[in-house]
Protein backbone atom coordinates (compact mmCIF):
# COMPACT_ATOMS: atom_id res chain seq x y z
CA UNK A 1 0.00 0.00 0.00
CA UNK A 2 1.39 3.39 -0.89
CA UNK A 3 1.65 5.96 1.83
CA UNK A 4 3.06 9.39 2.46
CA UNK A 5 6.44 10.02 4.08
CA UNK A 6 7.54 13.05 6.07
CA UNK A 7 10.17 15.31 4.49
CA UNK A 8 12.79 13.87 6.82
CA UNK A 9 12.03 10.28 5.84
CA UNK A 10 11.55 10.68 2.08
CA UNK A 11 15.16 10.81 0.90
CA UNK A 12 16.00 7.50 2.55
CA UNK A 13 12.82 5.88 1.31
CA UNK A 14 13.40 6.95 -2.32
CA UNK A 15 16.80 5.28 -2.26
CA UNK A 16 15.49 2.16 -0.55
CA UNK A 17 12.39 1.67 -2.65
CA UNK A 18 13.54 2.93 -6.04
CA UNK A 19 12.57 0.51 -8.74
CA UNK A 20 9.35 -0.68 -7.12
CA UNK A 21 6.06 0.48 -8.54
CA UNK A 22 3.33 1.59 -6.17
CA UNK A 23 0.04 -0.19 -5.71
CA UNK A 24 -2.27 2.51 -4.46
CA UNK A 25 -4.27 1.36 -1.42
CA UNK A 26 -5.71 4.66 -0.30
CA UNK A 27 -9.43 5.04 -0.22
CA UNK A 28 -10.25 6.62 -3.56
CA UNK A 29 -13.40 7.79 -5.20
CA UNK A 30 -12.97 9.47 -8.62
CA UNK A 31 -13.22 13.23 -8.22
CA UNK A 32 -16.08 15.23 -9.63
CA UNK A 33 -15.68 18.81 -10.69
CA UNK A 34 -17.75 21.03 -8.46
CA UNK A 35 -18.04 18.62 -5.53
CA UNK A 36 -19.75 20.49 -2.71
CA UNK A 37 -20.59 19.98 0.93
CA UNK A 38 -23.64 22.15 1.44
CA UNK A 39 -26.33 24.15 -0.30
CA UNK A 40 -24.45 27.35 0.46
CA UNK A 41 -21.39 26.04 -1.34
CA UNK A 42 -23.37 25.25 -4.47
CA UNK A 43 -23.79 28.95 -5.14
CA UNK A 44 -20.01 29.22 -5.32
CA UNK A 45 -19.64 26.97 -8.36
CA UNK A 46 -18.02 28.59 -11.33
CA UNK A 47 -18.12 27.43 -14.93
CA UNK A 48 -15.44 29.92 -16.00
CA UNK A 49 -12.44 28.04 -14.57
CA UNK A 50 -11.68 24.58 -15.98
CA UNK A 51 -10.35 23.17 -12.73
CA UNK A 52 -9.70 19.70 -14.16
CA UNK A 53 -7.87 21.03 -17.21
CA UNK A 54 -5.29 23.65 -16.34
CA UNK A 55 -1.73 24.16 -15.11
CA UNK A 56 -1.01 24.27 -11.37
CA UNK A 57 2.18 25.15 -9.51
CA UNK A 58 2.86 22.34 -7.02
CA UNK A 59 5.59 21.20 -4.62
CA UNK A 60 3.97 17.81 -3.92
CA UNK A 61 3.93 18.64 -0.21
CA UNK A 62 7.43 20.11 -0.16
CA UNK A 63 9.12 17.48 -2.27
CA UNK A 64 10.81 20.54 -3.76
CA UNK A 65 11.25 24.08 -2.42
CA UNK A 66 10.10 25.89 -5.56
CA UNK A 67 6.67 25.06 -7.03
CA UNK A 68 6.77 23.22 -10.35
CA UNK A 69 4.15 23.80 -13.09
CA UNK A 70 2.10 20.66 -13.76
CA UNK A 71 -0.47 20.63 -16.57
CA UNK A 72 -3.52 18.45 -15.91
CA UNK A 73 -5.99 17.02 -18.39
CA UNK A 74 -9.19 15.52 -16.98
CA UNK A 75 -7.63 15.86 -13.55
CA UNK A 76 -4.38 13.99 -14.19
CA UNK A 77 -0.92 14.90 -15.44
CA UNK A 78 2.82 14.23 -15.27
CA UNK A 79 5.74 16.44 -14.25
CA UNK A 80 9.25 15.78 -15.51
CA UNK A 81 12.59 17.56 -15.49
CA UNK A 82 15.36 18.54 -13.09
CA UNK A 83 13.05 20.86 -11.15
CA UNK A 84 11.19 17.95 -9.51
CA UNK A 85 14.28 16.62 -7.75
CA UNK A 86 15.74 13.08 -7.76
CA UNK A 87 12.61 11.26 -8.97
CA UNK A 88 12.18 10.28 -12.59
CA UNK A 89 8.78 11.98 -12.78
CA UNK A 90 5.66 12.83 -10.77
CA UNK A 91 2.24 11.39 -11.46
CA UNK A 92 -0.31 13.96 -10.28
CA UNK A 93 -4.09 13.80 -10.01
CA UNK A 94 -6.89 15.78 -8.45
CA UNK A 95 -8.60 13.84 -5.66
CA UNK A 96 -11.26 16.34 -4.67
CA UNK A 97 -12.58 19.80 -5.57
CA UNK A 98 -14.74 21.74 -3.10
CA UNK A 99 -16.29 25.18 -3.59
CA UNK A 100 -17.33 27.47 -0.76
CA UNK A 101 -16.88 30.82 0.93
CA UNK A 102 -14.33 31.92 3.53
CA UNK A 103 -14.12 35.11 5.61
CA UNK A 104 -11.96 37.86 4.04
CA UNK A 105 -11.61 35.76 0.89
CA UNK A 106 -15.13 35.34 -0.44
CA UNK A 107 -15.76 32.56 -2.96
CA UNK A 108 -12.94 30.03 -3.00
CA UNK A 109 -12.18 26.64 -4.52
CA UNK A 110 -10.13 24.10 -2.57
CA UNK A 111 -8.30 21.33 -4.44
CA UNK A 112 -6.63 18.25 -2.97
CA UNK A 113 -3.78 16.99 -5.15
CA UNK A 114 -2.29 13.49 -5.04
CA UNK A 115 1.37 13.17 -6.07
CA UNK A 116 3.14 9.89 -6.74
CA UNK A 117 6.87 10.38 -7.38
CA UNK A 118 8.23 7.61 -9.61
CA UNK A 119 9.74 5.12 -9.11
CA UNK A 120 8.83 4.94 -5.40
CA UNK A 121 6.13 3.35 -3.25
CA UNK A 122 4.99 6.45 -1.36
CA UNK A 123 2.66 9.28 -2.21
CA UNK A 124 2.09 12.82 -1.01
CA UNK A 125 -0.97 15.05 -0.87
CA UNK A 126 -1.20 18.81 -1.13
CA UNK A 127 -4.19 21.04 -0.34
CA UNK A 128 -4.34 24.39 -2.15
CA UNK A 129 -6.98 27.12 -2.33
CA UNK A 130 -7.88 29.32 -5.30
CA UNK A 131 -10.11 32.28 -6.09
CA UNK A 132 -13.27 30.77 -7.59
CA UNK A 133 -13.81 33.61 -10.06
CA UNK A 134 -10.42 33.86 -11.76
CA UNK A 135 -8.55 30.73 -10.59
CA UNK A 136 -5.68 32.67 -8.98
CA UNK A 137 -4.00 30.79 -6.15
CA UNK A 138 -4.59 32.15 -2.65
CA UNK A 139 -2.47 29.73 -0.63
CA UNK A 140 -2.03 26.21 0.68
CA UNK A 141 -2.34 24.48 4.02
CA UNK A 142 0.98 23.90 5.80
CA UNK A 143 2.88 20.62 5.74
CA UNK A 144 2.41 18.59 8.93
CA UNK A 145 5.41 18.64 11.25
CA UNK A 146 5.67 14.96 12.17
CA UNK A 147 8.67 12.76 12.86
CA UNK A 148 7.57 9.74 10.84
CA UNK A 149 5.12 9.06 8.07
CA UNK A 150 2.94 11.98 7.09
CA UNK A 151 -0.82 11.80 7.73
CA UNK A 152 -3.16 10.88 4.89
CA UNK A 153 -6.19 12.91 3.83
CA UNK A 154 -9.51 11.12 3.61
CA UNK A 155 -10.39 13.11 0.51
CA UNK A 156 -14.15 12.75 0.59
CA UNK A 157 -14.25 14.43 4.01
CA UNK A 158 -12.75 17.69 2.71
CA UNK A 159 -15.20 20.55 3.28
CA UNK A 160 -15.49 24.33 3.38
CA UNK A 161 -17.90 25.28 6.14
CA UNK A 162 -18.29 27.58 9.15
CA UNK A 163 -15.54 29.85 7.89
CA UNK A 164 -12.76 27.27 7.58
CA UNK A 165 -11.39 24.31 5.64
CA UNK A 166 -11.63 20.91 7.30
CA UNK A 167 -10.91 17.24 6.62
CA UNK A 168 -10.32 13.93 8.37
CA UNK A 169 -6.76 12.56 8.23
CA UNK A 170 -5.20 9.26 9.28
CA UNK A 171 -2.12 9.81 11.46
CA UNK A 172 0.63 7.36 12.38
CA UNK A 173 1.33 6.50 16.00
CA UNK A 174 4.89 5.91 17.18
CA UNK A 175 4.62 2.12 16.82
CA UNK A 176 2.50 2.02 13.65
CA UNK A 177 4.06 0.07 10.76
CA UNK A 178 4.29 1.57 7.31
CA UNK A 179 0.87 1.38 5.68
CA UNK A 180 -1.17 1.08 8.89
CA UNK A 181 -1.96 4.46 10.48
CA UNK A 182 -4.00 4.01 13.64
CA UNK A 183 -5.23 7.51 14.56
CA UNK A 184 -8.09 9.34 12.85
CA UNK A 185 -8.26 13.10 13.46
CA UNK A 186 -10.40 15.97 12.26
CA UNK A 187 -8.28 18.95 11.24
CA UNK A 188 -9.38 22.46 10.28
CA UNK A 189 -7.59 25.48 8.83
CA UNK A 190 -8.49 29.17 8.67
CA UNK A 191 -7.17 32.17 6.71
CA UNK A 192 -5.35 34.54 9.08
CA UNK A 193 -4.99 37.36 6.57
CA UNK A 194 -1.65 36.17 5.21
CA UNK A 195 -1.81 32.40 5.01
CA UNK A 196 -3.78 29.31 5.99
CA UNK A 197 -3.03 28.22 9.55
CA UNK A 198 -4.15 25.15 11.44
CA UNK A 199 -7.15 25.98 13.60
CA UNK A 200 -7.79 22.65 15.31
CA UNK A 201 -6.66 19.00 15.36
CA UNK A 202 -8.95 16.64 17.25
CA UNK A 203 -8.90 12.86 17.69
CA UNK A 204 -12.21 11.32 16.65
CA UNK A 205 -14.01 9.32 19.31
CA UNK A 206 -13.21 5.64 18.77
CA UNK A 207 -15.58 2.69 19.15
CA UNK A 208 -14.17 -0.45 20.78
CA UNK A 209 -15.36 -3.06 18.29
CA UNK A 210 -14.34 -5.91 20.60
CA UNK A 211 -17.38 -4.95 22.68
CA UNK A 212 -19.81 -4.84 19.74
CA UNK A 213 -21.99 -7.66 18.41
CA UNK A 214 -22.49 -8.83 14.84
CA UNK A 215 -25.97 -8.72 13.32
CA UNK A 216 -27.30 -9.11 9.79
CA UNK A 217 -27.08 -5.30 9.57
CA UNK A 218 -23.39 -5.07 10.46
CA UNK A 219 -21.52 -4.58 13.74
CA UNK A 220 -22.22 -1.77 16.17
CA UNK A 221 -21.93 1.55 14.32
CA UNK A 222 -20.62 -0.26 11.21
CA UNK A 223 -23.65 -0.80 8.98
CA UNK A 224 -24.03 -2.77 5.76
CA UNK A 225 -24.27 -0.29 2.88
CA UNK A 226 -21.86 2.27 4.36
CA UNK A 227 -19.03 3.65 2.24
CA UNK A 228 -15.43 3.22 3.38
CA UNK A 229 -15.37 6.84 4.52
CA UNK A 230 -18.58 6.43 6.50
CA UNK A 231 -17.18 3.35 8.24
CA UNK A 232 -14.08 5.28 9.30
CA UNK A 233 -16.16 8.17 10.60
CA UNK A 234 -18.56 5.85 12.45
CA UNK A 235 -15.80 3.95 14.25
CA UNK A 236 -13.31 6.81 14.60
CA UNK A 237 -10.42 4.71 13.29
CA UNK A 238 -8.49 4.49 10.01
CA UNK A 239 -9.50 1.77 7.57
CA UNK A 240 -6.78 -0.03 5.64
CA UNK A 241 -7.94 -1.49 2.32
CA UNK A 242 -6.26 -4.20 0.28
CA UNK A 243 -7.45 -2.73 -3.01
CA UNK A 244 -9.65 -0.14 -4.67
CA UNK A 245 -12.86 0.41 -2.70
CA UNK A 246 -14.70 1.28 -5.91
CA UNK A 247 -14.36 -2.40 -6.95
CA UNK A 248 -14.13 -5.42 -4.64
CA UNK A 249 -11.74 -5.20 -1.72
CA UNK A 250 -11.30 -6.23 1.90
CA UNK A 251 -10.30 -3.96 4.74
CA UNK A 252 -9.34 -3.89 8.41
CA UNK A 253 -9.92 -1.15 10.97
CA UNK A 254 -7.12 0.05 13.24
CA UNK A 255 -7.63 -1.29 16.75
CA UNK A 256 -10.23 -3.86 15.69
CA UNK A 257 -9.93 -7.48 16.89
CA UNK A 258 -7.62 -9.69 14.85
CA UNK A 259 -9.71 -11.85 12.54
CA UNK A 260 -12.33 -9.16 11.89
CA UNK A 261 -12.49 -7.95 8.28
CA UNK A 262 -14.81 -5.89 6.10
CA UNK A 263 -15.74 -6.55 2.46
CA UNK A 264 -16.62 -3.71 0.09
CA UNK A 265 -18.18 -3.77 -3.36
CA UNK A 266 -18.36 -0.52 -5.35
CA UNK A 267 -17.44 1.38 -2.16
CA UNK A 268 -20.35 -0.12 -0.24
CA UNK A 269 -19.91 -2.42 2.76
CA UNK A 270 -21.45 -5.79 1.90
CA UNK A 271 -20.12 -8.14 4.60
CA UNK A 272 -18.51 -8.27 8.04
CA UNK A 273 -16.43 -11.42 8.52
CA UNK A 274 -15.20 -12.98 11.76
CA UNK A 275 -12.45 -15.58 11.93
CA UNK A 276 -10.13 -16.87 14.64
CA UNK A 277 -8.71 -15.43 16.87
CA UNK A 278 -11.56 -12.89 17.08
CA UNK A 279 -13.89 -13.64 19.98
CA UNK A 280 -16.74 -11.28 19.05
CA UNK A 281 -20.18 -12.83 18.87
CA UNK A 282 -23.50 -12.35 17.16
CA UNK A 283 -26.34 -10.64 19.01
CA UNK A 284 -27.51 -14.14 19.98
CA UNK A 285 -24.12 -15.10 21.42
CA UNK A 286 -22.88 -17.27 18.54
CA UNK A 287 -19.14 -17.09 17.88
CA UNK A 288 -16.14 -19.00 16.55
CA UNK A 289 -16.24 -22.32 18.42
CA UNK A 290 -20.04 -22.47 18.77
CA UNK A 291 -21.42 -25.95 18.09
CA UNK A 292 -23.90 -26.98 15.40
CA UNK A 293 -26.50 -27.90 18.02
CA UNK A 294 -26.21 -24.47 19.65
CA UNK A 295 -26.86 -22.78 16.30
CA UNK A 296 -29.93 -24.90 15.62
CA UNK A 297 -31.32 -24.39 19.12
CA UNK A 298 -30.76 -20.62 18.94
CA UNK A 299 -32.12 -19.84 15.48
CA UNK A 300 -34.70 -22.58 15.04
CA UNK A 301 -36.62 -22.45 11.77
CA UNK A 302 -34.68 -19.39 10.55
CA UNK A 303 -31.45 -21.34 10.01
CA UNK A 304 -30.98 -23.76 7.12
CA UNK A 305 -28.26 -25.97 5.70
CA UNK A 306 -26.64 -24.42 2.62
CA UNK A 307 -23.94 -26.86 1.60
CA UNK A 308 -21.85 -29.77 2.81
CA UNK A 309 -18.33 -30.65 1.67
CA UNK A 310 -16.48 -33.39 3.47
CA UNK A 311 -16.27 -32.51 7.16
CA UNK A 312 -17.28 -28.93 6.41
CA UNK A 313 -20.81 -27.61 6.68
CA UNK A 314 -22.50 -24.27 6.06
CA UNK A 315 -25.56 -23.04 7.94
CA UNK A 316 -27.34 -19.80 7.04
CA UNK A 317 -29.35 -17.71 9.47
CA UNK A 318 -31.90 -15.74 7.40
CA UNK A 319 -34.37 -13.77 9.52
CA UNK A 320 -37.77 -13.69 7.88
CA UNK A 321 -38.82 -10.16 8.87
CA UNK A 322 -38.98 -7.87 5.82
CA UNK A 323 -36.96 -5.13 7.55
CA UNK A 324 -33.82 -7.27 7.23
CA UNK A 325 -33.96 -6.99 3.42
CA UNK A 326 -32.62 -10.48 2.77
CA UNK A 327 -29.45 -10.04 4.84
CA UNK A 328 -28.04 -13.14 6.51
CA UNK A 329 -25.34 -14.54 8.74
CA UNK A 330 -23.42 -17.43 7.19
CA UNK A 331 -21.72 -19.91 9.55
CA UNK A 332 -18.99 -22.18 8.21
CA UNK A 333 -18.44 -25.23 10.41
CA UNK A 334 -15.70 -27.82 10.64
CA UNK A 335 -16.11 -30.95 12.76
CA UNK A 336 -19.38 -29.56 14.11
CA UNK A 337 -18.03 -26.20 15.29
CA UNK A 338 -18.09 -22.70 13.79
CA UNK A 339 -14.70 -21.77 12.37
CA UNK A 340 -15.84 -18.60 10.58
CA UNK A 341 -18.98 -16.53 10.15
CA UNK A 342 -19.95 -13.52 8.08
CA UNK A 343 -22.92 -11.15 8.09
CA UNK A 344 -24.32 -9.04 5.27
CA UNK A 345 -25.83 -9.58 1.86
CA UNK A 346 -26.32 -13.27 1.07
CA UNK A 347 -23.82 -13.51 -1.81
CA UNK A 348 -21.13 -11.48 -0.05
CA UNK A 349 -21.50 -13.26 3.30
CA UNK A 350 -21.20 -16.62 1.54
CA UNK A 351 -17.87 -15.55 0.05
CA UNK A 352 -16.65 -13.46 2.97
CA UNK A 353 -13.77 -11.84 1.14
CA UNK A 354 -12.76 -10.61 -2.30
CA UNK A 355 -10.81 -12.93 -4.62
Amino acid sequence: MTHMLSTRARAATVALLSGFLAVAMTIFVPPAQGSVGSGEERSSRTADVAWMNRTYDLTCDDEVDTPVPVTLSDGTGTARGDAIGPEGYWEVEIQRIVHGSLPRLGKVTSILFYCHPQPTNYFTQELRVYDSDDGDEIGRTPTFDVSGFSPEFRQNTLEIEDGHLSADLAFYGEQDPHGHPSILRHVSWAWDGREFAKRSETDLSRTDLSREQVTVDGMGPVRIGMSAEQVEKAVGAPLTLLGDASHCTDGTLAGAPDGLSLMFMENSLVAVSVDSPATVSTASGMRVGTTRDELLDTYGDEITKDSVEGASERLVFAPTASRFSGRVIVFDLSDGQVERFAAGTRDAAAVGSCP
